[in-house]
């Protein structure tokens, strides 16, 4: 299961990952995705994808999952990637496959602690 969704107050698009998302299910994503990212409309703003509660995803799951992430972070106004999950599992799997590199100018940070992830929005 996924959603997605803008708050132009919060400066955030949120992403929200659960149970078992097929590689199907995050192209339908990508898609919702690149819609929301319009809705930015080049002011400032972070992507915080939730996945507490997300089962690893397969192989080609997680290429689609960093395309994603990539996209975004070419976007003017993007201010970096927050993903936050409860599964040590998902949380390699998402450092394995940050969708910017590390001398980008768009972090990505992969985090197991939800204080941590609210303060990396709110910096």
């Amino acid at each position: 299961m996924w959603r997605i969704e803008y708050d132009p107050t919060a400066q955030v698009l949120g992403v929200r990952l659960r149970g078992n998302v097929s590689a199907t299910e995050l192209t339908e994503l990508g898609a919702a995705h690149s819609d929301a990212l319009s809705a930015t409309a080049g002011k400032p703003f972070k992507v915080f994808i939730d996945a507490r509660g997300l089962f690893p995803l397969e192989t080609d799951g997680i290429a689609t999952l960093s395309t994603i992430k990539r996209i975004a972070t070419e976007v003017r106004g993007c201010g970096g990637i927050v993903v936050l999950t409860d599964s040590p599992t998902v949380a390699m799997q998402q450092k394995r496959s940050k969708g910017s590199d590390s001398n980008a100018k768009t972090p990505e940070v992969v985090t197991l602690d939800p204080r941590e992830a609210r303060e990396l929005l709110l910096a």
